[in-house]
Formats: structure tokens, sequence, C-alpha cells
């Protein structure tokens, strides 16, 4: 039966030791990996224990997602199934609820998107795609879903100016949105990328954000992030858009929209945040990014 304790991950540690072996039948030693707000791993010799709050329907449909990704051939973190063949577990009830899985552990260790060439990065995102296309969407989040988000994140604490920008921003998708592109499954998240030769991407894993919509918008959540001192903006995502068209078809329509979502993404950050530093950094990689005065 699942546990009726309330509050963070570290509470739930025993709850979860018992599902594992009940449901999965594993009885190895945890160590702990990482404890964040909404979500808490642990190693259990192959495995990735998480314990993540969410709605199952949504978490679930991430795991599908990486399971899918990784039967393809792309190494993902993939779920292990219970005994009863449940991708995930409700553990402990709540709004939202906290949700159990046991994933395969990747192999390799982290790689910043900056160690890879936007080609590749690109063509990598374009197979991902081309993958999830065929994965139903089913529990992902829509883009009113994530629209809707935003607005809520928006407050009379913050400076009219962010406020303008998280609007404008917001607008400009909505606005783009109702033309109704045509919509699949997304990653839906930064690339949590792996390598295994401190060379190639080997994995990818956190599908906890998995979303529906246009492929313009995973696309301009990978690059946003992308320009440095070295390569700007426009370069990047050129490079970026030349790989994915190497693996993946692209729209027109879609290549047009991925400034939209490159705004999006960054305004994003400060949804929710009323700490003057903090908006002021995400005010100046905003103006860093497009090169605005």
């Amino acid at each position: 039966m699942p546990s009726q304790v309330q509050g963070g991950p570290w509470e739930h540690e025993q709850a979860v030791r018992a599902a594992v072996r009940e449901h999965w039948g594993l009885r190895s030693d945890f160590r702990p990996l990482e404890d964040r707000p909404a979500s808490r791993t642990w190693q259990a010799d192959g495995h990735v224990v998480k314990l993540a709050r969410d709605e199952p329907v949504h978490f679930r449909a991430g795991l599908l997602a990486s399971e899918a990704v990784e039967q393809a051939g792309v190494a993902t973190g993939a779920p292990v199934r219970t005994r009863d063949g449940e991708l995930c577990l409700p553990l402990v009830p709540g709004r939202p609820p906290w949700v159990l899985a046991v994933l395969r552990r990747a192999q390799g260790s982290h790689f910043s998107m900056h160690e890879v060439a936007p080609a590749v990065l690109g063509g990598f995102l374009g197979r991902l795609h081309r993958i999830l296309r065929g994965c139903p969407a089913a529990g992902a989040w829509t883009p009113g879903d994530t629209l809707g988000h935003m607005t809520r994140g928006i407050t009379q604490a913050q400076p009219p100016s962010v406020r303008r920008m998280i609007t404008e921003a917001v607008s400009a998708v909505s606005a783009y949105y109702d033309t109704a592109p045509p919509a699949q499954l997304l990653y839906g998240d930064g690339p949590a990328i792996f390598s295994a030769n401190g060379t190639d991407i080997s994995a990818i894993i956190d599908w906890g954000g998995v979303r529906a919509g246009s492929t313009a918008d995973d696309i301009g959540c990978w690059t946003a992030y992308g320009p440095t001192e070295r390569i700007q903006l426009p370069a990047y995502t050129a490079a970026f858009l030349d790989g994915y068209r190497l693996s993946n078809d692209l729209p027109a329509a879609a290549a047009a929209a991925v400034p939209l979502f490159q705004r999006l993404r960054v305004a994003s950050r400060a949804c929710y945040v009323t700490d003057p530093e903090a908006l002021a950094s995400v005010a100046a990689r905003m103006r860093f990014v497009f090169a605005e005065r």
C-alpha cells in the first residue's frame, strides 16, 4: 500500500526501499545520487531508483518515450518494468504525488553540450524526433500547459521589463500555435547527454519534461544556450539546423519559428523569480543571446 507520509523525498526512503524489493525484486544497497526539490535518485548496482514529484500519467509518458528511444538504439536510462509489467508506481499521494521508477543506469559521464559541435547535437536531436514521432503523446504536457505555467509565473514583484519579456515571448509562441503546426512528442528539456568515451554522445537521460508540440520547441530549447563568446546565436543555430536536416525533415515554418522558442526558453528562467540579481542575470542572458543592447 502507498505510504501516507507527506513531505520531501528524503522522508520516503524506507518506503522506496520496501517498494523496490516488493515490486522490482531488487535488494541491492542504495547509494544517494542526487537530491532535488522535486526528485531524489539512488544508485542500486546497475540501476537508478528515481522518486519524482509528478502526475503518474505524465511521468509514465516520459518513461514510455525513453523506452521507445532505447529500443531504437539510443541509451536513455530506460525504465525496468515491475514484476507486473508496470513502468512506475505511485508511491505517496498528494498534488502532485510522488512516483517511483527503476531505471537502467546510463554508461559514461555527463557531457556538456558545449563539448559537442552544434551540427552533431542537431543531428542527434533530429534522430530523437524521428523516433519520438511514433510515440503516443497521451499524458505529455501540452503547449497550453507550458504557456499557462509561464503566465502564472509573472508577478507584480517583478520589474515591468521582466514581465514584458515573459509576456511577449508567451504571446509570440501562442500565436504560432494558433496556426496549428504539426505536433508530436518532444523531449521537452535541455540536453542531459552522456558520453562513454568523452567524444561521442552515447546516452540521453531525464525524460521528465516530455510534452507535445512543434519540433521547433525542442530545437529552440537546445540552441538557446549554445551561443558562447566564440560562436553567436545565428551561426550556432544555422549549424545546428544543418545537422538536424541530415537526420530528420524540418518544415520551413518550423525552422522560422525556432527564434520564438529560443526567446521563450530564456524568458522561462524568469518565471516565478523575484530575486533582483537572478532576474538581472536572465535579462543579461537575453541581451547576450540575441545581441541586444
